[in-house]
């Protein structure tokens, strides 16, 4: 029978990372990280919500913002004269 919550050892076999990539993540803020919640001091993830936001991942709905502003087109030699 499989967990309903897991902690971050399951995690981090869940995703093929390792347990302190998976702190430093939480620690960070990193956008691949799944939402989580505790339970006292504990970080805890639901299996079901993990598994549903791997598939979002898979669709490209989690990605990172890019930073910077937007580039712009180079100038033409038309719009110069």
């Amino acid at each position: 029978m499989e967990q309903e919550i897991i902690h971050i050892p399951e995690l981090a076999r869940m995703l093929g990372r390792s347990e302190s990539s998976i702190r430093s993540a939480i620690r960070d803020g990193a956008y691949w990280l799944p939402p989580s919640f505790k339970q006292g001091v504990r970080h805890c993830w639901r299996t079901t919500s993990v598994r549903r936001f791997l598939a979002e991942c898979e669709q490209g709905k989690h990605k990172p913002a890019k930073c910077g502003r937007k580039r712009q087109d180079p100038p033409k030699l038309r719009q110069v004269s």
